[in-house]
């Protein structure tokens, strides 16, 4: 089975090359922050991941794939609300170029990493206290099941 941090770094990049600066000098999304670990301090517009909860599955006897769970978050700012609603929305829409659950399964093995994944979610709307003191940021989360 593939490290955990291998599995959230595949993530970080398939997002990354699909929406960010990582997949052409013209991103989907202008100056998007992909961080393949919880980022406290983001600088948004920011996706980061982190072990979900439930993590893992309980481990049943003769079981040696355990599914694996992670949260992947996007924050936008809410200086300009329109603007950040808008580009948030738009990562949420399954149908719209800048998908951040298509960005996710578009590889379903991260290259072969994993068999397979499943992308749930988006949650609603949520407001995340930006610890570096910026103020509020508006976010949605993901979760995504690894099958290894």
């Amino acid at each position: 089975m593939t490290a955990v941090i291998d599995i959230m770094d595949a993530i970080a990049l398939q997002i990354d090359t699909a929406l960010g600066s990582a997949g052409t000098a013209d991103p989907l999304i202008e100056n998007l922050q992909v961080v393949g670990r919880l980022q406290s301090e983001p600088t948004p517009p920011c996706i980061d991941m982190y072990p979900a909860n439930p993590f893992q599955e309980g481990l049943a006897f003769g079981k040696t794939n355990n599914d694996l769970r992670f949260a992947i978050r996007a924050r936008v700012l809410t200086a300009d609300r329109e603007a950040g609603q808008e580009l948030l929305l738009n990562m949420m829409d399954p149908s719209a170029t800048t998908s951040l659950a298509k960005a996710i399964a578009n590889d379903r093995t991260l290259g072969n990493k994993v068999s397979s994944l499943s992308v749930e979610g988006p949650s609603g709307f949520g407001v995340y206290r930006d610890s570096s003191g910026a103020g509020n940021l508006l976010g949605a989360t993901w979760t995504v099941r690894i099958f290894p």
